[in-house]
């Protein structure tokens, strides 16, 4: 059947979907729109979609991966136009493209993602970068989610960082950060051990998350997701004799 490899996003309200809520509302879409996906076998059949790793419920985000197998063809434009038409206010998609059948799992793919943060900050940006510095010229970084401790290696966990100021005490975070592996870190998680580390220096608040791109590596030059999966003329993969 053929693949359609489709990057989307959420912001406003629906920032707030947990993922399985998230997955519910596009394939409800995807039969909104009248566009047939196939449904796998088995005792639990689904509907064949495969997704990225999840994002905390609160973040948004410009750059979410998911692949579809669909039982009929569509133009990758005819497929934005007819879903455009049925998303929810704060749903987008941005592209699509067939992709070959034989590629991995986008979970599996993902080494990094950039994030930009909003936050709240009452310090000059000279002294806002100060602290960052100081915290990325640490050794070993420890993090707590769910109540479970963890320690990371910073300089392998915390592959950028940059600051904008925005207006007054209100400045963006610009972070690249490692996934799948053990030196794995959330955005959120940063915030709170800078925060942490020099609460001396004042409360930081962070006002907004939204993950702006993921990649298939951790260096230069960075390769995002989209980019990386093989496209195919539509039709090609699956007509072949």
């Amino acid at each position: 059947m053929p693949k359609i490899l489709i990057q989307y996003g959420k912001s406003g309200a629906l920032r707030y979907l947990s993922h399985l809520e998230l997955m519910r509302a596009l394939e409800r879409s995807f039969r909104r729109a009248n566009i047939r996906i196939q449904i796998g076998q088995g005792f639990n059949p689904r509907p064949r979609v495969s997704y990225g790793p999840a994002l905390p419920v609160g973040t948004g985000s410009l750059a979410e991966y998911m692949v579809v197998e669909v039982i009929d063809s569509v133009a990758e434009d005819n497929l934005l136009e007819k879903m455009v038409s049925v998303l929810p206010k704060g749903l987008n998609i941005y592209r699509a493209k067939y992709i070959e059948g034989k590629q991995g799992l986008i979970t599996s793919a993902v080494q990094s993602a950039a994030y930009r943060a909003k936050v709240k900050f009452g310090s000059d940006i000279e002294d806002v970068a100060a602290l960052i510095t100081r915290l990325r010229e640490e050794n070993r970084l420890s993090t707590r989610h769910k109540d479970k401790e963890k320690w990371v290696e910073t300089n392998k966990a915390i592959l950028d960082w940059q600051v904008k100021r925005k207006n007054g005490s209100i400045y963006d975070f610009y972070m690249l950060l490692s996934m799948n592996d053990q030196n794995s870190l959330r955005p959120e998680a940063v915030i709170n051990k800078l925060s942490e580390m020099f609460c001396q220096a004042g409360k930081i608040e962070l006002l907004e998350l939204c993950r702006i791109e993921q990649y298939v590596n951790r260096g230069n030059p960075l390769i995002n997701i989209y980019d990386f999966y093989e496209g195919v003329t539509m039709g090609s993969e699956f007509n072949k004799s």
